[in-house]
Parts: C-alpha cells; structure tokens; sequence
C-alpha cells in the first residue's frame, strides 16, 4: 500500500529518494483537505487569476482545466491546480453562500445549518408523523421576547378544530378552543370518547351559555333558571285522547325507519300540534318484554318515522303497538326538537313550565320536574300519565 485509506496521502517509500518530494505532497493534500472551506460550489469554469491556496468544489459540466472533474474539490497551490476525489461523508463549508455541503450519494448536498425548519424535533421523547413536536419535561416555559408573548394556534378553516387537549394517561378529559366551528367552547370527559360541553361563548355575540348548567359553589347543587320560549307557534308537548285503557293500533308495514299503521290512528299517539315539539316512545307490547322505539308523526296519517330503524328490525306486520309505558303507566316525551328550533341548542333541563290547555283555552299552569336523560338526546324527559285527558303546551323550561 503506497496511500492512506481515507485522504489518499502518499507513504515514504523504504530507501526511497528525494523522500521530501513525497512528505511535501501529502502536507500540501492536508493543508487542502483538514478543516475544508471553499470559496464556491458552482462554477464550472476555473477563475482567471486565482490565489494561492484557494479551493472550490468543481460543479458538473466544467471546462478548461476543470473540464472531467467534476464534484471534484480544486486547490491552486504552487501555481497549479491540485484536484481531489471527495468520499462520502466530507463536509464543506462555502464561502459564498456561508453553508455546509456534505458529499453524499456521488454528490455535495445542503446541509440545514439550524432548525428552520426541520422535519420533527423530540425532547426527552420520539416525536411522530401527527406529533412533530413532542417534550417531555416537569415543565415548559414560553417567555417574551419584547413584553409580550402569544400562543398561536390556527387552522385551515372554521370547520376544523383549534384546540388545547388535556389528557390523563394518555386519554383526553378536557379540551378547549374553536372545535368545529367558530364558537369558543370548552367540553370534558369522563373516558375520552364521551364528550359534554360545559361552555359556548357565540364568536358574534359574545354571549355566554352553559349547557349543563351551574352549581351552587356551597352546596353543589345545580342552580336552574327559567328561560320562557321565544315567540313562536304554539308548543303543545302532550294532546292525546287518553283513557284508563292506554290507545293501541296494529302494524300494517315496516319500511327501513317508516312505521305504517293498520289505520289512520297516527292522531292517538301524537297530535298534529306536537310537530317539531316532542317525540314520543312507542311500546311494541306484541314482543316479551316489550319492546321501544322513539317517534314522530310521518306526513301520513297512518306513518310514523322512528329515529333509529335498528330499534324496529324485530317489529312486524300485525304486532300491536302503544305509546303507555305497559309497566310504569306513563308516556314518556323528549322535547329537543323544541330546544333545537326555539332555544337553538339541546340541554338537559331541570324543568318544564307547562300550560294548562281546555277546550282550547289556557286555564291554568304547572311545572314538572324532568330528571331522566333522554337516551335520544341530550335533554330531559317529560312524562305524562297514560290516561292524560288534558292538553299541555310548553311555555318555559328550567335550565
């Protein structure tokens, strides 16, 4: 061997003569290689006058006395020019661009002289495809760099989510940001996949709401306020004929979430004023135990749409059915159609107010307290006896 592995330097030979010859080049390959810095990587023409000592990374296509040295790193010295094959893994630093070169697959590349940007960063932990900045410290700190700081936070558009996630052991209970909207909101969860708001600000009004209402800070218990219904149609939520034998009616057809009775009898479950007020829950007393379903009166007069055709794939043609609980006696209302379109959002209120109708005149009022979560909605249930006779319109719910 008559060459160093790596900056192909040339060995004394034994015996060998004019020995300084040898020693003078591999100092001169040295003073060219150790801590490389060129002063260009892109000409390809060599220059006119050049300095002693000066070097440059040869770029393809080169010509004249460069001409086939391509990638090759050239250094003037001794009034000639002096080339030099790169191997994989040299650095360089360029003078005109002030940056580091690698050479690497046959080829000097741009090496990132800080962290703008990179791909992923980890502190004390791996950082992923989703999470390209992860930390895992007792504690973060993001000061000022003036007198004032801000977190920014943004998303494509107002139907993505811009949020702050709370997790314990790795499962979300807390999040808070513009989800899904421009409201401001903050929601939590008991298991991560169950989530209850808990406060909407409106983006345009400022206006402030609590869903699942308030609690007293001594005792705990949940503080209710009425709010009376805007202007609106009459909002009747119970006006059947009842009688101490609960109304029943036979199926003739069931289609997907379509119940077609064997009669025009839609009217004893549900009457036409109870349209986008309530939905009500249908007894299927043909089936041991009976079985349920929740309601709302189809345009037919013999239809009725239920809200989930999973409910009703055991029904069939001939089975009776009855909106009286045939254990408890009692009918069993969901008024969220109403929350929706009068109050513009679903809660779970304490509460009814309710109107005393006779005859078409209000004679009366009374308030019933509703404590059950609908299973269709996020409201309450109201519940009337099932030999009700008397009308009820909702003029307020507690909430």
């Amino acid at each position: 061997m008559d060459q160093t592995s790596n900056l192909r330097l040339p060995y004394i030979a034994p015996s060998q003569a004019q020995k300084h010859v040898t020693h003078n080049e591999a100092i001169r390959a040295l003073d060219a290689l150790v801590q490389l810095s060129v002063l260009s990587s892109n000409a390809q023409v060599p220059p006119s006058a050049p300095q002693e000592g000066d070097r440059h990374i040869i770029a393809p296509s080169a010509s004249g006395a460069w001409a086939g040295k391509d990638q090759q790193v050239a250094a003037f010295q001794d009034g000639a020019w002096a080339f030099f094959q790169p191997r994989e893994g040299w650095n360089a630093w360029v003078g005109k661009t002030a940056g580091f070169l690698v050479f690497t697959n046959n080829a000097w590349k741009s090496v990132p002289g800080g962290t703008n940007p990179v791909s992923a960063v980890g502190i004390q932990t791996v950082a992923d495809e989703t999470t390209r900045l992860a930390v895992k410290s007792p504690a973060s700190l993001f000061d000022h760099g003036g007198t004032s700081h801000q977190l920014k936070i943004n998303k494509s558009d107002d139907n993505q989510a811009a949020s702050l996630l709370f997790q314990s052991n790795y499962q979300g209970r807390a999040e808070m940001g513009t989800m899904w909207g421009r409201d401001f909101r903050i929601k939590t969860s008991a298991d991560g996949n169950t989530w209850r708001d808990v406060m909407l600000v409106d983006n345009a009004t400022g206006i402030v709401r609590f869903p699942n209402g308030m609690a007293n800070a001594a005792t705990g218990k949940r503080l209710s306020g009425l709010i009376l219904l805007p202007a609106g149609p009459e909002a009747t939520v119970y006006q059947l004929p009842g009688s101490a034998t609960p109304l029943s009616a036979k199926l003739a057809s069931i289609a997907a979430d379509i119940i077609t009775l064997a009669t025009n009898a839609a009217a004893n479950f549900f009457a036409t004023s109870m349209r986008e007020v309530a939905m009500v829950r249908l007894w299927n007393v043909t089936k041991t135990p009976a079985q349920s379903a929740w309601v709302k009166w189809d345009t037919a007069a013999n239809g009725l749409q239920v809200s989930n055709a999973e409910h009703i794939k055991q029904w069939a043609a001939g089975d009776t059915v009855q909106i009286a609980d045939p254990a408890k006696k009692t009918v069993a209302i969901d008024i969220s159609p109403l929350m929706q379109k009068r109050l513009g959002g679903v809660f779970a209120q304490d509460g009814v107010l309710l109107t005393v109708v006779s005859a078409g005149n209000p004679v009366s009022s009374l308030v019933l307290q509703c404590a059950d979560l609908s299973p269709q909605s996020a409201a309450n249930l109201v519940y009337f006896r099932g030999d009700e006779t008397r009308a009820f319109s909702i003029a307020g719910v507690f909430g």
